[in-house]
């Protein structure tokens, strides 16, 4: 029977509660607003299949033979959709194209986080984007073994928690199956998310959502919220004396609250993040992907302010699969220890915040639009300010 002292030893990737015969384990929110396992100890039969799979007690061996590149869609339109450099889609189309199934993290109906599966092109738009909280797996983990076991080629992507996950519930090696992870600075709480949205959006319908608009540009990306068709401001209010240089245009804005100071703070990401056992080179996944940071640094001259991605190919049976597509990508390769230095969480692990514990003793209490501002550093807004007009400035020479 699987049971959790220590919270940083469980980074909710449910693959016990899809491996359980009995249906005996849930995942349950605490309270900060992270799922966690819950065992019914009337329904289990002490089996053991819950421990047998957990990523962080049984972590993979694997090789460490990854390629680096520098990689974008040629399709403007897929990448002007995407989040970044658009290896999302390039992987996920040829799959659905030959009828196979494409699982990643969406939104349901209430804006929650979830995995689901796309088996049209049409319904792989849902799966699109980024999404900065931590993804409910469901049952997802089953279904994904269902489509296998029928024979279809399945794509399935995560963090390399859920990657691994997914492998040991699985139990073995499909031919059919192709494994996507992300670069990962840790997955911020489902409830803060969800407070957040209450705050400042109850009773209006919101019908959009995207944590990467890239109107602006890839690099200046913020989180654009749509009501009846009309995108709402979300600057902070701290950040408005500023706000021209946040704007590259008219009505635009550079983050809102949630990314810009909560994000990259590290106030609420989940305390395995902190201790993560997933990191460096040494991938479950066939292939990793991300924005490619530092590219001013890596490859200037491959800049597209639509977006450029990290792309690591971790595995034969991932290079054999980039062989088939790599005509619809631009692409060249880079340094792996250039990328891991200005994309440092591919190899290390966030760190935790020094009032991450006073958040979330208040989160609960106190409106979140007051109480980040009074937790987070003063220092933070001149800094971001600073980054901000230093990646303007390059946006604006390296326009393509």
């Amino acid at each position: 029977m699987i049971h959790i002292q220590n919270k940083s030893l469980c980074c909710g990737c449910a693959a016990c509660a899809n491996a359980c015969p009995k249906g005996a384990i849930s995942m349950q929110p605490d309270e900060e607003g992270f799922l966690y396992p819950h065992v019914d100890s009337a329904s289990c039969v002490n089996c053991g299949l819950c421990e047998k799979v957990c990523p962080v007690l049984h972590p993979p061996f694997l090789p460490d033979m990854p390629a680096a590149y520098a990689a974008k869609l040629k399709d403007t339109v897929s990448l002007s959709k995407s989040s970044s450099g658009g290896m999302f889609t390039a992987l996920a189309q040829p799959i659905l194209e030959k009828g196979g199934v494409v699982f990643g993290a969406g939104f349901d109906k209430d804006w929650n986080v979830c995995h689901q599966y796309a088996e049209t092109l049409k319904d792989l738009d849902k799966l699109r984007r980024s999404k900065y909280v931590q993804s409910d797996i469901g049952k997802t983990f089953q279904q994904a073994k269902q489509f296998l076991d029928k024979g279809r080629q399945v794509l399935f992507t995560g963090t390399p928690c859920q990657i691994v996950g997914l492998k040991n519930y699985l139990g073995k090696d499909y031919e059919n199956l192709l494994t996507v992870d992300i670069i990962c600075h840790g997955v911020p709480s489902p409830g803060v998310w969800q407070k957040f949205l209450e705050e400042n959006f109850s009773n209006k319908p919101i019908t959009a959502i995207d944590f990467r608009d890239k109107t602006i540009g890839w690099d200046a990306s913020y989180l654009s919220i749509t009501v009846h068709g009309k995108e709402v401001p979300m600057l902070p209010l701290y950040l408005r004396p500023f706000k021209k240089l946040f704007f590259a245009r008219k009505g635009y804005l550079f983050r809102s609250l949630f990314c810009l100071s909560f994000f990259i703070s590290n106030l609420y990401e989940r305390p395995s993040c902190h201790k993560c056992h997933f990191k460096g080179s040494s991938r479950a996944a066939d292939f990793t992907i991300g924005d490619l940071w530092g590219i001013q640094y890596i490859c200037p001259h491959f800049y597209d302010k639509k977006g450029v991605s990290a792309l690591l190919i971790n595995t034969p049976k991932g290079k054999c699969f980039f062989e088939q597509i790599q005509n619809s990508l631009l692409y060249e390769s880079v340094p792996l220890e250039l990328l891991v230095k200005y994309n440092p969480y591919y190899a290390t692990s966030v760190s935790e915040h020094p009032k991450r514990a006073e958040f979330f003793a208040r989160y609960q209490k106190e409106p979140l639009n007051k109480l980040i501002p009074a937790l987070l550093s003063e220092k933070i807004l001149p800094i971001q300010i600073l980054q901000h007009i230093y990646r303007r400035l390059f946006c604006v020479l390296h326009r393509s």
